[in-house]
């Protein structure tokens, strides 16, 4: 009997013990397991947003600098975009070409053609297709902006020189002219079109000698830029001092 109450009570503690063996271990697998998971997770949270809010205290601190950079920018943005006309006209492109012809002896203009004001430029929401290279034929329609490109000027808020640069819009007028001239005139009006202040540029050109090479046959296509949108306004050639007439306008 005792043999077998002391056995009994063996049994219990066994079972006691493995019991209690297996509380720990629910407990460690149900509850201590997925704390562990949950501290893993908030531990890489908490790493992603320390460097998170590290970045941020950086920019922070670079604020003032990043701003004053992003001004510098756009003031020089500026100072380039003052160069451009605010729009070209076929008038424009006609005064140009008699201004040569006039300040250069020895060319002679045969021909122009003109193709004003082509779209190849737009900043922000676009409502024609610029990547065709679309044609306006039309002046330009003209924009405001809160700060005037030509009005920027260092002691200008960052927030109105950035704002000034939202919306410009940039044009192409295309002009061929054929001309005959000798090969110093011919540099000259390279040099004329180089130098003007209508931000001209030399697209195509192509010179033929004659027989006795002492003149030129000269066709030249010039592009004309023109950006809206900068504050600044259109003003007409003067061109009261011009030659009239119907027979050649080109014609001294």
């Amino acid at each position: 009997m005792d043999t077998k109450k002391k056995m009994s009570n063996r049994d219990k503690m066994m079972l006691f013990i493995f019991g209690a063996i297996l509380i720990v271990a629910a407990a460690y697998f149900l509850v201590f397991a997925k704390m562990n998971e949950k501290r893993s997770a908030l531990e890489a949270e908490n790493t992603t947003l320390s460097q998170e809010v590290s970045k941020l205290e950086t920019m922070e601190a670079q604020k003032d600098s990043v701003l004053e950079e992003t001004k510098q920018t756009q003031l020089d943005v500026a100072d380039v975009l003052s160069k451009f006309p605010a729009e070209v006209r076929t008038e424009d492109a006609i005064y140009d070409l008699n201004d040569m012809y006039e300040s250069i002896s020895d060319v002679k203009i045969e021909s122009e053609s003109f193709n004003m004001n082509q779209l190849f430029y737009q900043q922000g929401a676009v409502d024609t297709d610029t990547t065709t290279g679309a044609t306006a034929n039309a002046s330009p329609a003209p924009k405001s902006n809160p700060a005037s490109v030509a009005a920027i000027t260092s002691d200008t808020p960052v927030n109105d020189v950035i704002t000034a640069a939202a919306d410009y819009t940039g044009y192409r007028s295309t002009v061929n002219v054929s001309f005959t001239s000798t090969y110093d005139s011919l540099k000259k009006v390279v040099d004329f079109i180089n130098k003007s202040k209508d931000r001209m540029t030399i697209s195509e050109i192509s010179a033929t000698a004659d027989d006795e090479e002492s003149v030129l046959a000269c066709a030249m296509t010039i592009d004309m830029y023109a950006i809206s949108g900068t504050g600044e306004v259109y003003e007409s050639p003067n061109v009261s001092n011009g030659n009239t007439g119907v027979d050649n306008i080109f014609r001294k």
